[in-house]
């Protein structure tokens, strides 16, 4: 408690980390002192009311039950025993007791999980609770709230060395670090062994906090906007590599450009997809917070995941180690659609060669950040038909890549030897030879076509490449309807397409809709 103590002074002291008094959130727990039985749950919080309150980042588990609802709120209100929470609820009370704190912010217990309209209501606010509590804790350590984050740590081991300094012998206590720590600074940051890390939600919690502190396997960690500390002397402050060490600048995205800020926000996403949910609605919802304050710096419209004023480079994200969802949480040129790795496919300049003719979502709710229940991107642009290469493609023969094992494609015109298709699915995955053939399977007697949207020009050293790389979706019509679903994307050139798509005018262009 004394470093942490320390921590929090200097950073008061030292930094503009600190947040004012803030308005507290709807609803709040009201620990009371420190040697009381029970909390209250503060409900409503009348509006506009000032305090400094602690906000908790952890991990539900599978089956959460220490839950607020509309048939328990009046119990909550009038008390909960501290002794009956979940061990990682009562390490939350305690600390924040001991930091003298009054409030403690538990979305389980200050959102009716039961009342949709509150969870929409009040999810939606991530931005303000997070950004806004005194101090964030983050339970990384624990897999769910039974196991707590206040016991027993893995224990260091250590070595006695003896040194003699001003002819007197003496001895040290020295034990080792991990190398890969220690070599790459960032994946002190990553935490990405910590159960915490794998999740969802935790990726806003903790980038949207001013500060944090982080229970680990095997230390405690303090970070802020100026740096990121353990307790056995680690200090990063001065990052070499901003990008990789992200979390020591968070969201900050004053000053940014417009093409900063797209290039960040494709870097969130590859942070973001690969993270599981238990609900998997939540795919959109769990990152709102993130996308409320780019919105408010780009200025545009959020539809489903993508910006309106650059849906072209939007619908080029490029699925690695993605899978789709069974159930509808998003239209399926959206990355919300599945969970894997989704992003921006272009290194250099390119050139748009389709046009977005109109754009819409419809919501579940009043989160314009939060689930849809519907999303059509109508466009203009070259189509041509593909034809799977399926004889004798065998999805286990070793290749140079892993996304070898996808079946090739061609079009009518073009090289009859074919190129490689990038169907969305796990191609690194255990089981991506199965998943391939289950694709070619499913689209036996199935049109698909390849939906063209931009020319890249610049190769990966940046050189200028005259015949250039066309990129552009997999697609597969809507019943008898000029709708069409998203089923991976296609890189290619003019000798694979067989024709120079820019040469001509555009009366061949297929006006679409993408669902």
């Amino acid at each position: 408690m004394l470093i942490l103590r320390e921590w929090i002074r200097d950073c008061d002291e030292h930094s503009s980390c600190k947040p004012p008094q803030t308005i507290l959130p709807t609803r709040i727990l009201d620990v009371g002192t420190p040697d009381c039985p029970e909390v209250h749950l503060w409900d409503p919080v009348p509006e506009g009311t000032i305090g400094k309150y602690v906000s908790l980042s952890y991990c539900w588990g599978e089956s959460p039950e220490f839950t607020t609802s509309r048939a328990n709120l009046e119990a909550r209100k009038a008390g909960i025993t501290v002794a009956d929470m979940p061990a990682t609820y009562q390490d939350a009370v305690k600390l924040t007791r001991e930091l003298g704190l009054r409030y403690l912010w538990l979305d389980s217990l200050c959102i009716c999980q039961d009342d949709a309209a509150d969870w929409e209501r009040e999810s939606s606010k991530m931005l303000s609770i997070y950004s806004n509590a005194y101090l964030t804790v983050s339970a990384a350590r624990a897999k769910n709230t039974s196991e707590g984050f206040l016991g027993p740590r893995i224990k260091r081991t250590f070595v006695e060395l003896l040194y003699t300094r001003d002819g007197l012998q003496q001895s040290v206590l020295a034990f080792n670090l991990p190398l890969q720590q220690e070599l790459l600074k960032e994946k002190y940051i990553d935490l990405g062994d910590e159960p915490l890390s794998q999740r969802a939600w935790s990726l806003q919690e903790r980038a949207l906090s001013s500060r944090t502190l982080i229970y680990g396997s095997e230390q405690m960690y303090f970070e802020c906007h100026e740096g990121f500390k353990g307790e056995d002397g680690l200090c990063l402050d001065e990052p070499e590599n901003p990008q990789s060490l992200y979390w020591l600048h968070r969201l900050d995205l004053e000053g940014k450009s417009e093409t900063d800020l797209l290039h960040e926000w494709s870097f969130m996403l590859t942070l973001y997809g690969p993270r599981s949910l238990t609900c998997a609605s939540d795919k959109l919802p769990a990152f709102s917070g993130i996308a409320s304050l780019y919105a408010k710096k780009l200025n545009q419209d959020y539809l489903a995941g993508l910006w309106k004023n650059h849906l072209v480079e939007g619908l080029m994200w490029q699925s690695l180690s993605f899978r789709r969802v069974e159930e509808y949480r998003a239209p399926s040129w959206s990355w919300a659609s599945g969970d894997g790795i989704p992003p921006f496919g272009h290194i250099g300049e390119y050139n748009e060669i389709a046009e977005i003719l109109d754009a819409k979502v419809t919501l579940k709710g009043s989160n314009p950040f939060g689930e849809v229940t519907d999303g059509r991107i109508k466009l203009r642009a070259p189509m041509e038909k593909l034809y799977m290469m399926t004889e004798n493609f065998d999805p286990e023969a070793p290749g140079h890549f892993p996304y070898d094992n996808n079946v090739n494609i061609r079009t009518a015109n073009g090289n009859q030897e074919g190129f490689h298709s990038r169907f969305d699915f796990d191609f690194t995955a255990d089981d991506a030879a199965q998943e391939a053939l289950k694709i070619v399977k499913s689209l036996e007697n199935v049109d698909i076509f390849a939906l063209f949207l931009s020319i890249d020009r610049h190769g990966l050293k940046n050189e200028v490449d005259e015949s250039g790389t066309y990129f552009g979706l997999i697609v597969k019509r809507v019943g008898d309807t000029e709708m069409y679903k998203r089923l991976g994307f296609v890189l290619c050139d003019k000798e694979d397409i067989g024709r120079d798509l820019e040469k001509g005018g555009k009366e061949d262009y297929h006006t679409v809709t993408l669902v």
